[in-house]
């Protein structure tokens, strides 16, 4: 009976080995921003490693605070983020600085409901301060993500608001929103004439169209980064993978310029 027990449990040892069941879920934390790269890179990583990615999306902001207040088994594998939020939790010591990647610089933007819904709508100007001001004054209404949950692109338009000296004309007919992804869904949807976000957000929704950028000296860039959790063996195979060819490429794909 013993002899029987051992190879039996020999043979279920080695069925376990050879199952897809030791794949790891590989748990991402990224910005609104990232949101089509790391859709994109899905399906090629888990065909490449036998891993799967479980990703979670909102501001640069929350999700850096969220890492930081997790207890260490709470915390993600991954994080996509501004190079300077990744640069905060490595400063914490919370990040593998080896596994410190570039993705690329999206612009903070406008959008505008897609032109084949948009009834007329033309493309206003805003190529240079006082025709940014002048078309912010006449839009019947403009959305961008919330400050205060660490919107980087809401944050920049608050600012430039303010430059512009326009933060209490405009007031009522602006709605700030949680998260920038769903600033670009309610453009979309035709509740906003105008969106404020970062570009990659923007061009790749098929219901919206991607205007331009803020002009100088008003125009900002964000470098995104990508980075494993400090002791995250996967999470370093998700950094490395986004950083091969094949990884540039999707990066480009997903709305972000090549790190300059």
């Amino acid at each position: 009976m013993r002899l029987m027990y051992g190879r039996a449990a020999l043979i279920t040892g080695l069925l376990l080995l050879a199952s897809p069941t030791w794949a790891a879920d590989i748990i991402v934390f990224a910005a609104g921003a990232a949101k089509e790269l790391v859709s994109r890179i899905e399906a090629p990583f888990t065909q490449a490693s036998g891993h799967r990615i479980k990703a979670t999306f909102d501001t640069v902001g929350a999700q850096r605070e969220r890492v930081e207040r997790a207890a260490p088994d709470a915390r993600p594998d991954v994080v996509i983020l501004s190079s300077a939020a990744i640069a905060q939790l490595n400063k914490h010591g919370l990040i593998d600085a080896a596994s410190i990647r570039d993705i690329g610089d999206v612009q903070v933007g406008l959008a505008m409901i897609a032109t084949g819904n948009a009834q007329g709508q033309s493309t206003p100007d805003f190529s240079t301060p006082e025709a940014l001001r002048a078309t912010l004054l006449a839009a019947k209404s403009i959305a961008y993500a919330d400050p205060a949950r660490g919107a980087t692109a809401g944050a920049h338009f608050a600012r430039v608001l303010a430059a512009l000296g326009i933060s209490d004309d405009v007031a009522k007919r602006v709605t700030v929103l949680p998260f920038g992804v769903e600033v670009i869904e309610a453009v979309a949807a035709g509740k906003y004439q105008l969106g404020v976000s970062q570009s990659s957000e923007i061009v790749q929704h098929k219901g919206v169209r991607y205007i331009g950028a803020l002009p100088v000296p008003h125009q900002f860039a964000t470098r995104y980064q990508i980075a494993a959790l400090r002791d995250s063996a996967n999470g370093a195979r998700v950094a490395a993978f986004v950083a091969t060819e094949d990884g540039r490429r999707t990066s480009r794909e997903s709305g972000f310029e090549a790190a300059k």
